[in-house]
């Protein structure tokens, strides 16, 4: 999973993108396990529907699920992303999940220059005063993946500063971690810690937010993990590939009087026009694409398309 860092890498501050002021998007998400052996019995919860949010409005959205499921349920979990169960129990061969959505697309309004200091921030989050403060502390504490501790505590020290700009103290932990780690989609997978991965230097979209997620919470700030799609460019000359995007994700961090803003390391920038929200939760384990259990099926061969074309 995981989109590869886009931008010039001798960029030294986090980028706000500037694009035209709304986008639409057909976003088709492919998912197949082939079985060595057919499985008799599997039960799968997704994420895969687009949230509804200010900035992001979902046109249309479903999900087809081949063979068809004997049982299927929808719901809003408790962080508001709409969820999905669906069992299959009976002999199948493979399994493909595809997720059709059209989402139209504008620009945050953040008031980046209106930004409280880190100090203020943090001194609000471990005395929250009104109800969305205390909703946002749910994000404070350890989480399935995202554990804090000193060596996160340690890395993003020199760019927590008191008087500086929270906003841009974020910014330059995003700008850290998109110069000290490298791209590697072969280095870390589902199931790495993010102190493996730091350790490593190497990783990919998921392992780059949840690093930001502990070093924020190891300060006590509220933290969130988002995922996604992101539109891809084309190498100039060359045609975009159909199914050659892929997931991506990135983090949002709780910015006191300022709300919820995200940011991306994995491109050092602000997500904008180009980034599409589909749930967030503490971490990846919230929020997986797919992720159940199955009987039988002997090895199992996973492949994944995701295609975000511009309307």
């Amino acid at each position: 999973m995981g989109i590869p860092k886009q931008l010039d890498s001798q960029c030294s501050s986090l980028t706000v993108l500037m694009f035209a002021p709304i986008r639409k998007y057909a976003i088709t998400h492919r998912t197949h396990y082939e079985y060595s052996s057919p499985s008799s019995l599997c039960h799968n919860q997704m994420h895969l529907r687009p949230r509804d949010l200010s900035y992001q409005s979902v046109q249309q959205s479903c999900v087809e699920v081949s063979p068809s499921p004997d049982s299927r349920s929808q719901w809003i979990d408790s962080f508001g992303n709409r969820a999905e169960f669906f069992s299959i129990e009976k002999l199948h061969p493979h399994l493909t999940v595809t997720s059709k959505s059209i989402v139209k697309r504008s620009e945050p309004e953040y008031l980046l220059d209106q930004s409280p200091t880190w100090e203020q921030v943090t001194q609000s989050a471990n005395h929250p005063s009104g109800d969305i403060d205390r909703q946002a502390s749910e994000f404070v504490f350890d989480s399935r993946h995202c554990q804090r501790g000193n060596t996160f505590f340690d890395f993003a020290s020199e760019v927590a500063v008191d008087h500086r700009s929270f906003v841009e103290c974020v910014r330059l932990l995003a700008t850290k971690i998109y110069h000290q780690m490298e791209y590697s989609p072969e280095a870390t997978q589902v199931s790495t810690k993010p102190a493996e991965a730091l350790a490593r230097r190497q990783g990919v979209c998921q392992d780059f937010a949840q690093i930001a997620i502990c070093c924020l919470r190891s300060f006590g700030v509220p933290a969130r993990y988002v995922s996604g799609y992101l539109l891809t460019h084309p190498v100039p000359g060359k045609e975009k590939l159909i199914g050659a995007d892929a997931s991506h994700a990135w983090f949002s961090a709780y910015a006191g009087s300022l709300g919820w803003i995200d940011f991306d390391p994995t491109n050092n920038l602000i997500p904008g026009l180009e980034h599409i929200t589909v749930a967030w939760g503490r971490d990846y384990a919230d929020v997986a694409p797919i992720h159940g259990v199955f009987v039988g099926g002997g090895f199992t061969q996973l492949s994944v398309s995701v295609d975000v074309q511009p309307i």
